[in-house]
């Protein structure tokens, strides 16, 4: 279990009011740098220590899967990092290149026709890609910041849990795919699908043009991940080592694969060996990040970048909360919304200026974060730290990494976002969201990322359309001996009284459903033609639109045509007000408005209670 929160914690700590605009401070980190000790320093230490060295086979990985130098994913780990650290809510989330991300950066530049120049840096120069990523890095940063000024944390969430699911399942696919060129050997274009029913054809294709020696590093560090992840916890748990030992070591495995690659690349002969032809990672520039704006002299490209941004943005809010939120829970920590907004608008604006590319939340180092034993963001300073050591003093050994190695890497890394039996389970629950996660998931991989997503918010906006307009209702009676009111239909001993009908409305009245509504009252209405008195219970309804108050105004003439007096009870104060403004009270005489239902029944009803079933109860669903 990780370790309770520095400085204090509890649930005092979940509270709201904690955005920079409301008086919070700008720099985050003043949090728990109060109290900080000697017990976090070490627990700080181990955890950065392990991450630095973890970030070095995967900010090459994800550059080289974003189409950029190997030093783009380096630097992504350093100059972000260490701004978050300052100003970012979470103690524990891990910043920096992430897989997600780096799809979107290589389908963005990939986009034909895109202008760019290069950059007059060290390691830069002439490298329009990169270039470009560093526009993508500073759109997203301005994007974050923007909604941060607006205060927009909470509403990024419209996202929903299908929608992203969609993506991840469809984006881990692409991930995969666009890695098997270099973990087979195989040129880029070989074995390009079409379609599905291409699929065989691909397959051989593939096979026929693969690079054996390749193939062969890159299945066996495969192979090798995936032992170190499932097979490695089993070895130690017989071995009688701890539930921290055997948590952290198997998340190591790209540590583990990035030392053994170059031995096996050695082990098959090396350049002048079978392993000819093995394509590896090539000159890395050694050094600090260059600290450069010249990404601002490159206008052009700004605009045909920035619906790239914008989707790179949103999903890496969304993702880097998510994650922040589920390690932060169990410790009792705070993660403010706005907040995280403003410290990766800084965290991206930094990589830009740094030559890195896009950075949002990782998830599986904040997790060997958290396990090496952080408490708080000097984990992330002294990662940053331990990777500028790095690549300093041994840039010219990243030479030598296999390519082949690193594919692996990202598609063992990717594996765990497939989550095949999630749209049954969506099915089973809320059709509509399968509904969105299958339009979401089609659509990322038939139309692209941005579409994709956009077609999955549009599809669940449908979905809450169509639940909204089809609202629950229930023809109610008391519980015999309590002041109770259940569903006639899933609670038939109720009691119900001559000439007095109970209808309980278990959803917001507005245009949506105002013509579903009428048309339920007057179905309820012709099969008790006894009614004298019709009740709504309104405590499920938290609002009503001007369309719905339109139709109300229009049912109570009518109801008082047919000798039918409309009365309100349990009514919410917002309701009320709009009701008031409306000025439905006065219309409704002489029906009334109770506060509660019971008060209602005894006012109005004009014979004993009966219980039994009737043709009324079978309205109800």
């Amino acid at each position: 279990m990780p370790a309770p929160p520095v400085g204090g914690g509890g649930i005092g700590r979940l509270g709201r009011g904690c955005t920079p605009y409301q008086g919070r401070r700008w720099v985050a980190a003043g949090d728990w740098l109060r109290g900080y000790g000697r017990a976090a320093l070490a627990g700080d230490l181990v955890a950065g220590l392990i991450t630095g060295v973890l970030l070095v086979p995967q900010g090459i990985a994800f550059a080289l899967l974003a189409g950029l130098p190997p030093e783009c994913g380096l630097y992504a780990g350093i100059a972000p990092a260490v701004v978050y650290a300052l100003l970012g809510s979470s103690r524990t989330l891990s910043v920096g290149p992430v897989s997600v991300a780096a799809l979107m950066v290589a389908t963005a530049l990939a986009s034909p026709g895109l202008p760019g120049a290069g950059l007059s840096g060290a390691v830069l120069a002439g490298q329009s890609p990169a270039a470009n990523a560093l526009i993508l890095a500073a759109e997203s940063g301005a994007i974050f910041l923007s909604l941060a000024a607006l205060r927009a944390g909470p509403l990024m969430h419209f996202i929903s849990h299908p929608v992203l699911a969609g993506f991840t399942n469809g984006a881990a696919l692409l991930i995969m795919a666009s890695q098997l060129p270099g973990l087979l050997g195989t040129p880029a274009g070989a074995g390009a699908c079409p379609n599905w029913a291409a699929l065989p054809g691909c397959l051989a294709a593939q096979g026929q043009a693969l690079h054996p020696a390749t193939a062969l590093l890159g299945l066996a560090t495969v192979a090798l991940l995936l032992f170190w992840r499932a097979g490695l916890p089993q070895v130690l748990r017989r071995l009688g080592a701890g539930p921290g030992l055997t948590d952290l070591l198997p998340r190591l495995g790209p540590l583990v694969a990035v030392l053994i690659a170059p031995c096996l690349l050695a082990g098959l002969g090396g350049a002048s060996g079978i392993a000819s032809g093995i394509a590896t990672v090539g000159t890395v520039a050694a050094g600090p990040p260059p600290l450069s704006l010249d990404f601002l002299t490159l206008p052009a490209a700004w605009g045909p970048l920035l619906p790239a941004a914008v989707v790179i943005a949103l999903v890496g809010y969304v993702e880097s909360i998510a994650i922040a939120r589920t390690v932060a829970a169990p410790r009792h920590e705070r993660i403010c919304a706005d907040q995280e907004l403003f410290a990766l608008g800084a965290a991206n604006l930094a990589a830009a200026c740094t030559g890195a590319m896009p950075v949002a939340g990782s998830f599986s180092r904040t997790l060997v974060n958290v396990h090496a034993g952080a408490r708080t963001q000097a984990a992330s300073l002294i990662a940053a730290a331990v990777l500028l050591g790095e690549i300093w003093g041994l840039a010219p050994a990243f030479t030598y990494l296999p390519k082949a190695a690193l594919a692996a890497i990202v598609i063992v890394a990717v594996a765990p976002l497939l989550t095949p039996g999630e749209p049954w389970r969506l099915w089973r629950f809320h059709r509509p969201d399968a509904f969105a996660f299958l339009v979401t998931f089609g659509g990322v991989l038939g139309a692209g990322i941005g579409l994709g997503i956009g077609l999955g918010i549009c599809a669940t906006l449908l979905g809450q359309i169509w639940r909204t307009s089809r609202p629950h209702f229930a023809i109610v009676g008391r519980l015999p001996g309590t002041e109770h009111y259940r569903n006639c239909l899933r609670h038939p001993e109720v009691e119900r009284w001559p000439g007095l009908l109970l209808v309980r409305i278990d959803e917001s009245l507005s245009f949506a459903n105002s013509a579903a509504v009428e048309e339920f009252l007057a179905v309820a209405l012709r099969q008790a033609p006894a009614t004298r008195h019709l009740i709504l219970l309104c405590g499920s309804i938290s609002h009503v639109d001007s369309t719905a108050l339109d139709s109300l105004r229009a049912f109570v003439p009518a109801l008082g045509q047919a000798g039918i007096t409309l009365h309100l009870s349990e009514v919410k104060g917002p309701v009320m007000d709009a009701l008031a403004i409306a000025g439905l009270p006065a219309l409704l005489a002489p029906g009334r408005i109770f506060f509660r239902t019971d008060e209602a029944v005894a006012a109005l009803a004009a014979a004993p209670a009966q219980t039994g079933d009737d043709e009324i109860s079978r309205l109800s669903p």
